[in-house]
């Protein structure tokens, strides 16, 4: 048998020598492409993460920084946070298969000298990174995406994953500044316009600053005034028109994840006492936009909110019935598919953010920081193509009192709808707006409002060695660890 074995061999190793020429040639599928079009990849970039990104925000920052409470769904609402773990992995899955496509994609731009796709490629990876170290801390970064036989990348530090999120928005800007434009097509983002990239790139380079600006190190208020005072160099968001937001017009695919709830599920939403207590109470046309007065309008004429961090008995029966004697979210935002888009930084964020570093003395750009305060509520308002009331400004719950708590107040709520995972974040930096603990939630986290979500499942098994390390390194994997920008 061994001696067939091996003139079997030789037979066959004589033949293919014999069509060795010929075999390159049919097995060379000629309609394949011989290389990455970064066209073809930029769309994927771009739209994959958004969907799982919003189904994030609605079972959870929506929900933890009390916009609304899920009377029938609220294990959320009381940390009992692996209920939902599902919606958390995703993210984690899908954000990294979108920078493994993102880096192909610059990789591919950077040989065929299209600076373009690497300039969007370098911001869409960083938003991801930024957005995924604000809901586990420590993550891989510059191992993630680099090798498709890598399961096991190391994470990172979070004064890394920013350090390297600010250097590639800063390079970002220039690459796009000296490109030749999106001339291949694939940008489903701005359609094409270079200079909506651009301004998408500093903007949220404004924003990491900020959120890292109680590190010394890191000199924000310097590096925010060299942004903010040359426009020309570091162009920025001027207006709603060209803020960072990427249009959901309703047709499948493109639909909200908020849409997915349904409307069954959307009754069971109630305004949370927050919304209540600060926004309806001076009657902000916002809350009448977002909500409808309870069902009982002739028992409660009025909004009626439910307190977060109750059981979900107590929250189902408020006011003697939820579903009737509380008010609810829309359904206009069932109803009007096009209605909810997914923002990546809006108009208004800007100029909140624009005025807390001109009340700081940061930036001297002749408008004061009521000024910029004003134009984000402004902007909010025009977002939701709502008309700003004569005199709102001059309420004595709106008027500008240059405190973080007035502006932090407003700027909660122009995060409504429009990435409530910053508004989280923020919250994390500045400890506002003041919420109001409910004593279940305190009980689970020690009466500390949560920072972070557990780790996927998979990757405790998978990429133990490097989650063991990263949990190690913030303290273990809980929901109360701090981020290293945090000063509190």
């Amino acid at each position: 048998m061994k001696k067939l074995h091996i003139y079997t061999f030789l037979l066959i190793a004589a033949l293919m020598g014999a069509c060795t020429e010929e075999f390159e040639e049919i097995n060379t599928n000629t309609n394949a492409p011989t290389e990455n079009n970064p066209a073809t990849l930029l769309p994927s970039v771009i739209f994959e993460p958004l969907r799982p990104l919003q189904g994030f925000e609605t079972w959870f920052p929506d929900q933890i920084m009390h916009y609304y409470m899920h009377r029938n769904d609220n294990q959320v609402d009381v940390y009992q946070f692996t209920a939902f773990q599902s919606f958390y992995d995703e993210v984690w899955r899908v954000s990294y298969s979108t920078i493994w496509n993102a880096n192909d994609m610059m990789a591919a731009a950077q040989e065929q000298g299209l600076d373009a796709y690497v300039g969007a490629g370098k911001i869409i990876k960083a938003f991801l990174l930024a957005t995924n170290s604000e809901i586990w801390i420590d993550v891989p970064a510059s191992q993630a995406g680099l090798n498709i036989g890598n399961t096991t990348p190391s994470y990172d530090a979070q004064q890394a994953i920013y350090t390297s999120i600010l250097q590639e928005l800063e390079e970002a800007n220039t690459l796009l500044a000296g490109s030749n434009g999106f001339v291949a097509g694939g940008d489903v983002l701005f359609n094409g316009d270079v200079m909506r990239w651009r301004k998408l790139a500093n903007s949220l380079r404004i924003r990491y600053l900020l959120r890292l600006s109680n590190r010394s190190e890191v000199n924000a208020a310097t590096q925010i005034s060299t942004i903010v005072s040359d426009p020309v160099t570091y162009p920025i968001i001027t207006g709603n028109g060209d803020a960072g937001v990427y249009d959901m017009d309703g047709i499948t695919p493109n639909r909200s994840a908020f849409l997915d709830v349904g409307r069954t599920a959307f009754s069971g939403l109630s305004m949370s006492e927050r919304v209540e207590e600060v926004y309806a109470s001076y009657g902000d046309p916002r809350v009448d936009f977002i909500f409808r007065t309870p069902a009982n309008s002739a028992d409660f004429p009025n909004h009626e909110g439910v307190p977060n961090g109750i059981t979900r008995e107590a929250a189902q029966s408020w006011n003697g019935n939820g579903d009737e004697n509380t008010s609810l979210i829309d359904f206009k935002f069932i109803d009007q598919p096009g209605l909810l888009d997914f923002v990546y930084i809006s108009y208004a964020e800007l100029q909140f953010m624009l005025a807390e570093v001109a009340m700081k003395g940061w930036i001297n750009t002749g408008t004061s920081a009521e000024e910029y305060y004003e134009a984000g509520i402004a902007a909010n308002f025009d977002q939701w193509g709502l008309d700003l009331p004569a005199g709102f400004f001059d309420l004595p719950e709106v008027a500008w009192d240059n405190t973080m708590e007035r502006l932090m107040d407003q700027k909660w709520m122009a995060f409504f709808f429009n990435n409530t995972n910053e508004a989280w974040a923020e919250h994390k930096r500045t400890g506002l707006p003041a919420l109001e603990l409910g004593s279940l939630a305190s009980s689970v986290s020690g009466g500390l409002l949560p920072t972070r979500v557990f780790y996927p499942v998979l990757e405790q098994s998978i990429n133990s060695s490097n989650y063991e390390s990263a949990s190690s390194s913030i303290g273990g994997d809980n929901i109360t660890a701090r981020h290293w920008y945090q000063d509190r």
